[in-house]
């Protein structure tokens, strides 16, 4: 229905309504993988492919029934002048009500730790591809549009609540009464070197250094906040990490220190994309690498002390405040000796600090009591 909705509006050619030939490809493609979707069956290879087109279709569905919705909805309010938030609130039912079933029989029903963590994933970084269609019905393709903000909240629900359905706990909201404050004190003293990234030199940096708040809008501030501190958070420290503390056949000190290695290497590498935007390989080399050091310690405070809020304000307090924020980022422009010693000396205090959290026996009581309650 969705293709022919699309393709038909697209052949169509009206003037009022113009969109490219290569939408067309996410469409057609998500015909092709919900049409080879096989049933349940116990043949390895079968059940591989089947999961594979799981995950295409996470990528690809919520874009395409958005689009189909929008398209739908443009006629309208470009030609009848029906006002475009009575036909956004409408599309949005629409969209929950299609999308519910779907999430059901395709997203919900992946078995296995990794076909679980790749899915959620997946949905939390494309979901928001769907709200980009809203502007077939006169909205901004921008942070000032509504639409794209429930997109951010959306996929946090569905994360949340796919989580759940797979037997997982939400992180608490308090910190576990085990939890010793120096030491707790000492990681988010660590985690606030970053801080210092934008000093210039080791001179500035003792001297004369200040922070600077971002001067941007506060949409732009609160996108940070919401789409770069909770949602990274929500899927490094939450959607990767919890399934892997549940892997069995190793002691729980192993878990958690291939959990978080795990987890941190995956975002460290998430940065990789900032190639394909033009950053150069030296800076992203240095960005993952950085990336994975502060994973390792934001990772260590949300198993340390069983919540997730420490490391979401620690992270949105350092793209804020640590790095100038810019529309390139620190990490597009040239790398000054200084950022680049910073980097390094910053990430081995950084393992250092997660080394001696890790080891040392007084935590290993609020360590346990996160890994007893992971699951439900």
């Amino acid at each position: 229905m969705i293709t022919v909705i699309v393709t038909t509006l697209y052949l169509l050619k009206l003037d009022y309504l113009t969109f490219h030939a290569s939408t067309l490809i996410p469409v057609g493609i998500s015909l092709l993988a919900g049409g080879l979707l096989m049933g349940t069956d116990h043949n390895q290879w079968l059940t591989l492919i089947n999961n594979a087109l799981k995950l295409l279709l996470v990528c690809l569905f919520p874009f395409s029934l958005g689009l189909a919705i929008c398209l739908l909805g443009a006629p309208l309010v470009i030609k009848l002048a029906v006002s475009k938030w009575l036909v956004m609130v409408i599309g949005l039912i629409v969209f929950g009500i299609m999308l519910s079933p779907f999430l059901k029989v395709v997203l919900y029903s992946l078995r296995g730790i990794g076909w679980q963590i790749a899915g959620m994933v997946i949905l939390m970084v494309t979901f928001y591809l769907a709200a980009l269609n809203s502007q077939f019905l006169n909205f901004p393709v921008n942070q000032g549009n509504p639409v794209l903000w429930l997109s951010y909240f959306g996929s946090f629900g569905i994360a949340i609540d796919g989580m759940n359905r797979w037997g997982y706990r939400f992180p608490r909201f308090r910190i576990n009464s085990t939890v010793n404050y120096w030491w707790l004190g000492l990681a988010v003293a660590t985690a606030l070197l970053n801080l210092g990234m934008t000093a210039g030199s080791w001179v500035r940096l003792f001297t004369k250094f200040q922070l600077v708040l971002s001067s941007h809008s506060l949409s732009f501030i609160a996108a940070t906040i919401i789409w770069v501190g909770i949602k990274e958070e929500l899927i490094f420290r939450y959607l990767f990490l919890w399934p892997l503390l549940t892997v069995k056949g190793q002691s729980n000190q192993r878990r958690i220190v291939w959990a978080t290695l795990i987890s941190s290497g995956a975002f460290g590498l998430f940065h990789a994309s900032n190639l394909l935007s033009g950053q150069g390989l030296l800076p992203t080399l240095l960005q993952i690498f950085a990336a994975f050091g502060v994973g390792m310690l934001f990772s260590v405070i949300t198993l340390y002390t069983g919540t997730i809020w420490i490391g979401i304000t620690l992270h949105a307090t350092i793209d804020l405040i640590g790095y100038p924020m810019t529309s390139a980022g620190v990490f597009a422009g040239g790398m000054s000796p200084y950022m680049i010693e910073f980097i390094i000396i910053t990430r081995i205090i950084e393992l250092i600090v997660v080394f001696l959290i890790l080891k040392n026996q007084k935590n290993q009581a609020a360590f346990a009591q996160i890994l007893k309650r992971i699951r439900k």
